[in-house]
């Protein structure tokens, strides 16, 4: 048992380095397929033949259906012919299939006669799509000379062998393949392999089992173990569910960490989660969410092929476009084509996953195929006559965490090398040290016996946010009880006693919404998404019917309201039905339109969902003299809910900070000349594939050392306050409504951004709109990337890890319009520029435990309880920063025993492992270059660090510190919040 000291601040993350020598006895073996140019020639030949006037039609290779097949009959692959590349000389895209191999699990692959068989067949299978349509001579031409060139065999074609170590010494050879071809190796290597973790008395065998679908573009392989049965007890009633604990090897790489040979040497991270399993009906899935099923053969599913025991990841369609439930991509079709025996059908395994599944891991499953439902987040499932979600609760503690990657290690023992720990910094301000730019609403709103200065507290950071502009704030609302618990939030954002009014220049406005249609859904017109685009033109019309609805509305009861001469800052905050309802699409949301019919009109908006009340005592009656003390009660989760949307409407959507970041910069040890005129610049970047809107936005968002925040557009050369940026986007979004469209994607949009015109507006801002000191912030995801499959791929690849070191002085913009040159440190145009600040987060960094210095150490793990701050020794030459938030409210019991040291089938004290969900605080990693020369000594570095690591807090949100630093987050809202105008992301 371990002892229950409190932790102190040690970090070591779940980071390896590599032994090349290991690799040697490895198998690696890629195929590449040859048909990629007869492939695009089908294609540019069918699109000639299909299309008509200015109506393009694309005919795209799928790909990815046939993939899936190949792993379906093949599970001996590591994955099927995926895109690796771009090559310049054939000026054609590059596909390969990889397989692993190790002396115990050898390397198993197809012949390339048994591979291009398959692939004959899946070409007939494609061109029978298009048989029917166009004309039909040219087409079955177009057709035949296909076939009769997809049916001859390349000669030389067959499996290239690569020597593990290679890929070692240099990650980035053969285009990358490390990145994926590694991992795999160490799945390979721990297949089948049995390691044993101890949760007190209680002794736990695991056997780890290798799975594809797992690494970059959810290719490579994982691992997963044998599935666990976990029993409990909750009020009084019995629980039970099913899990695997899943482990992904992850290489990532690190800027300035090169190996002799100079190329960057790579790490290993171990990623550690709760992968959980149904064993009753599946009754809802998550709408437009396809689900995803893993699938163990134990026969083959053509003959002549190898089988083992690898689970290979499918999907089954939940789009909503069919009235069943269907394999993605037709693959029984294809399957059936290549005469393999067929998969299990899809609502035979949704409807009764226990039967289908060997969760109980019994040896007499026989050579019957095992498929395991993957649950997520949403999923319900029938239970007794009702619906529940999974009975386990997600993620482990760090207890169980050190020990299984100390266990897997030892099994890797002369393959990994563990890290060492990472290096505490000063710890950041907390408690009374902490400044008032850090501080949230509930610190605030605390009770005090003197409440005044904290009123003018909270209404100095809005009227300071809105740069001397009054506030206008409607309360829109259907239903008394929501005016209500609204009104009395609003009134405790500005921390109001019983009988006082608002502060002077805020004003609060009740309209009852009287006409219940415009809470309506939008009308689909009996059409389903399954009908396509009559559905989505019924959706469309129906949206530009409900905004002029919402306009006419607005103009009627909200806008003579508006004082002009003052010019106010307008909020609607609005009640809207409740999102998720029974038989009521996602498509038919209404928020999309009425915040575009709020923007038009020139007035910010926050919706909330119907208030449900708790009587209590009689009901409100109409005619009873003491109504007033038969008002309805609240619980605590709606009294929050209701005041996270208020704080997010009153401070976010401003920018709002209760105190003055200067006073915040000097606590991170900046020179309080610099301090007084810092500005802080985030640049902010949205992506969405085609199917989620297809936009690729940025902004740049600027918070100034007083606390004023700005915001500049892509299209822009004046920065605008952060209040009205809403409105602006808003209506560019709406705009967008408008694009061309071809095949759901956008044609010359303001809103889809190349990756040219990404790194323009980067420069732009940096060498011309920077007037005080300023430290900027970006992210590497989106921006550092150098090629891509079209010609505006490359952005600012300064930022990759290979080049910022020897980069680190200069602005490399030699690629970029206006620029074509490097900037140095001397150049009277970035004098302005403290330094340039990287930000990587997600699984570019790595999981942690604290409190032990090596990973065998049997000692207590706790989460931070305060933001804490780490540097990195590993690499001298660039100082990399971690930040580590603390430990959330939410998460608050994570901290109290005997939870911190339960293990997922343990139980200490009426508390169970499977009962309870670990969330453990993710790190960023603070990275600054191009700084200033008086500033690159290691104490000046950490101090530019702890900005955006101070930066971590927003004063709407009190349950613990936000990802990305301050102004980048509000970059980042304020375009999520109007991606609804598209119809996407239409969750409150």
């Amino acid at each position: 048992m371990t002892s229950r000291n409190k932790p102190t601040n040690i970090l070591l993350p779940a980071r390896m380095s590599l032994v090349t020598d290991a690799f040697a006895k490895l198998e690696i073996a890629v195929l590449s397929f040859p048909f990629v140019q007869v492939v695009a020639d089908f294609r540019r030949d069918m699109e000639r033949v299909l299309s008509r006037g200015n109506k393009k039609i694309e005919v795209p290779p799928p790909y990815r259906q046939l993939n899936n097949a190949l792993l379906a009959c093949a599970s001996t692959l590591t994955y099927g012919f995926e895109y690796v590349g771009y090559d310049q000389e054939s000026n054609s895209s590059l596909y390969q299939a990889l397989a692993v191999g190790t002396p115990k699990n050898p390397l198993k692959t197809p012949t390339p006669q048994q591979i291009h068989e398959l692939v004959r067949i899946w070409a007939q299978e494609w061109t029978k799509k298009y048989r029917e349509k166009g004309k039909s001579d040219e087409v079955n031409s177009v057709c035949d000379r296909f076939l009769e060139r997809m049916a001859i065999i390349p000669p030389d074609w067959d499996w290239q062998r690569i020597k593990p170590e290679t890929l070692v010494r240099d990650i980035n050879a053969e285009r990358g393949l490390g990145f994926q071809a590694i991992p795999s190796l160490l799945a390979t290597m721990l297949h089948g392999k049995k390691c044993i973790i101890n949760s007190r008395k209680r002794q736990q065998e695991i056997q780890w089992r290798k799975v594809q679908g797992g690494g970059s573009g959810k290719v490579g392989l994982y691992l997963v173990s044998k599935p666990f049965k976990a029993n409990y007890t909750d009020n009084d009633k019995e629980r039970e569910g099913y899990f695997a604990y899943r482990l992904d090897f992850n290489v990532e790489t690190q800027a300035a960490r090169f190996n002799d040979n100079g190329n960057l040497e790579p790490w290993i991270f171990l990623h550690l989660s709760c992968q959980r399993y149904p064993h009753e009906p599946l009754s809802d899935g998550n709408y437009g969410r396809d689900i995803s099923v893993l699938m163990g053969m134990n026969k083959a599913r053509l003959s002549d092929y190898e089988v083992d025991s690898t689970l290979v990841r499918l999907v089954i369609e939940n789009n909503g476009k069919e009235e069943e439930n269907l394999w993605r991509l037709q693959l029984p079709e294809l399957l059936a084509a290549f005469k393999a025996r067929a998969l299990e059908q899809p609502d035979n395994i949704l409807n009764n996953p226990a039967g289908f599944g060997n969760l109980d891991n019994s040896n007499n499953w026989g050579d019957r195929d095992e498929y395991y439902i993957v649950h997520a987040e949403g999923y319900k499932y029938e239970h007794e006559k009702s619906k529940r979600g999974h009975s386990i609760k997600t993620g482990f503690s760090f207890l169980e965490r050190g020990d299984i990657i100390a266990r897997v290690l030892e099994l890797l023992n002369g393959v990994l090398i563990p890290d060492n720990p990472m290096q505490s910094d000063i710890p950041a301000p907390s408690g009374i040290t902490a400044p008032l730019a850090m501080r949230d609403y509930e610190f605030i709103s605390k009770s005090r016996k003197k409440r005044q200065p904290y009123q003018q507290i909270a209404t100095d950071a809005i009227y300071r946010a809105l740069q001397g502009k009054a506030m206008h704030i409607f309360l829109i609302y259907r239903e008394q009880d929501t005016c209500e618990v609204v009104y009395q939030q609003l009134r405790d954002v500005f921390l109001l006693n019983e009988n006082e009014d608002f502060p002077q220049d805020i004003t609060v406005s009740k309209i009852l919404i009287d006409d219940a249609t415009l809470l309506q859904p939008l009308n689909t017109g009996g059409f389903l998404p399954k009908d396509r685009r009559k559905f989505d033109e019924q959706i469309r019309k129906q949206h530009q019917a409900k905004r002029e609805a919402w306009r006419t509305f607005l103009q009627q009861n909200a806008i003579p309201l508006i004082n002009f001469e003052t010019n106010p800052h307008c909020l609607a905050i609005i009640e809207i039905r409740r999102i998720k309802t029974k038989g009521v699409l996602p498509q038919q949301n209404i928020k999309g339109a009425i915040r575009e019919a709020c923007i038009r009109e020139g007035i910010s908006s926050q919706m909330i969902q119907s208030i449900p009340s708790i009587p209590t005592g009689k009901p409100k009656s109409s005619n009873t003299e003491d109504d007033e003390d038969k008002s309805p009660a609240y619980s605590k989760a709606t009294k929050g809910r209701v005041m996270s949307a208020v704080l997010d409407g009153t401070l976010r959507q401003i920018g709002a900070l209760y105190g003055l970041p200067a006073q915040l910069y000097e606590q991170a040890n900046i020179p309080k000349e610099i301090a007084q005129e810092l500005d802080v610049i985030a640049f902010c970047r949205r992506k969405t594939n085609q199917y989620q809107g297809d936009i690729h936005y940025v902004l740049a968002v600027r918070l100034r050392a007083t606390g004023a925040v700005d915001v500049m557009l892509p299209d822009g050369n004046d920065w605008i306050p952060y209040s009205q940026a809403g409105i602006t986007v808003g209506k560019i979004f709406a705009e967008a409504r408008r694009d061309r469209l071809e095949n759901t994607k956008r044609i010359q949009s303001k809103i889809k951004l190349s990756g040219t015109e990404l790194v323009q507006f980067a420069a732009r801002v940096v060498t011309k709109h920077l007037d005080r000191p300023s430290v900027v912030l970006i992210e590497a995801e989106g921006w550092r990337n150098e090629r891509g499959e079209d010609n505006d791929g490359t952005v600012w690849f300064q930022l990759k890890n290979e080049y910022l070191l020897a980069k680190r002085n200069v602005l490399d913009f030699r690629h970029v319009s206006g620029h074509i040159c490097e900037y140095s440190r001397e150049n009277n145009q970035l004098e302005n520029l403290l330094a340039v600040i990287r930000i990587r987060t997600g699984k570019e960094t790595p999981q942690y435990i604290t409190n032990r210095e090596t990973w065998n150490k049997d000692c207590p793990a706790r989460d931070f309880k305060h933001l804490s701050g780490f540097y990195d020794k590993s690499v001298p030459e660039l100082l990399h920063y971690f930040s580590v938030g603390k430990l959330p409210k939410t998460q608050k019991k994570q901290d109290e025993m005997p939870i911190p040291e339960l293990y997922k089938l343990g139980y200490q004290e009426d508390q169970f492992g499977a009962n309870f969900p670990f969330k453990h605080q993710q790190l960023v990693e603070i990275v600054p270059f191009f700084v200033r020369p008086d500033l690159q000594q290691e104490e000046a570095l950490k101090a530019l660090c702890r900005v955006p690591h101070y930066l971590r807090c927003s004063p709407a949100w009190s349950m613990g510190n936000i990802v990305l630093p301050y102004p980048m987050h509000l970059g980042q809202e304020v375009i999520e919040d109007h991606l609804c105008i598209l119809g996407v992301n239409l969750q409150i």
